[in-house]
């Protein structure tokens, strides 16, 4: 005996794919122009530039900048000062650093051999040059410093000169000056009226204010003593003395 029964296929059950909204994870942006420069802000610029207050403000700025780090180092120094005792230490060695330089002065007599030496030269000084003068006078002399002239300027020290000059005029130009003028300028009070009085050392000064001869020169200016006449001279030795017995 056969029965029949229906077949039905086998049918598979599909994944389900579930469907995501994209627009769910996408944030909305809202792009807006950026200017970085509008004409108010370079109007306003042209204004404080034209006014100078940028430039106050630029100073102000750079002042306020620079007394800080002023501040800064000078407690920073403070610091280092109050830690390692560095300024008793500096102190210490200055003082015995000058001990020794006195001990050494009066142990060579280093000052009283420059003060003479410095006094002698000062006194023949107008020889020299009258010496030096009369030997440049003669064929010799004037040959020697033709030689010498193209030596020194053709061996490159000239340019070495002038390069080292260039570097030390600025600092040192000042104290020649100051040097020269002494040398060439003679300033005091008159003795008559109190009124002060310069003039050069070569000439006769007299007083702005009285009119009385201040200063005359003797001899040569150059010398600090001055070397006078011999009436003059002699005069200034003779000195009257008198003397009275009780």
């Amino acid at each position: 005996m056969a029965s029949s029964v229906p077949w039905h296929p086998l049918v598979y059950a599909k994944p389900q794919k579930h469907l995501f909204h994209r627009s769910n994870f996408v944030s909305i942006r809202h792009v807006s122009a950026i200017r970085a420069f509008r004409r108010s802000d370079l109007d306003g610029f042209a204004k404080r530039v034209a006014s100078g207050e940028l430039w106050r403000d630029a100073w102000r700025r750079a002042n306020d900048g620079f007394e800080l780090f002023v501040y800064e180092t000078r407690k920073t120094a403070e610091r280092i000062d109050r830690r390692y005792d560095v300024s008793g230490r500096v102190s210490a060695v200055a003082a015995s650093a000058a001990d020794r330089a006195r001990e050494v002065d009066r142990e060579f007599e280093i000052s009283q051999r420059w003060r003479t030496f410095t006094l002698d030269f000062s006194r023949d000084l107008p020889r020299y040059r009258k010496q030096l003068n009369d030997f440049l006078d003669t064929p010799l002399g004037r040959s020697f410093a033709t030689l010498f002239f193209l030596w020194f300027a053709l061996s490159g020290w000239l340019f070495r000169f002038l390069i080292f000059a260039t570097w030390v005029l600025p600092f040192a130009g000042p104290l020649l000056i100051g040097a020269v003028a002494k040398n060439l300028v003679i300033k005091g009070e008159c003795p008559a009226c109190r009124r002060q009085f310069v003039g050069y050392k070569n000439q006769t000064v007299r007083c702005t204010s009285c009119g009385n001869i201040v200063w005359q020169p003797q001899g040569d200016f150059f010398s600090r003593g001055g070397k006078g006449t011999s009436s003059s001279k002699s005069q200034s030795d003779i000195i009257d003395v008198e003397f009275e017995e009780k």
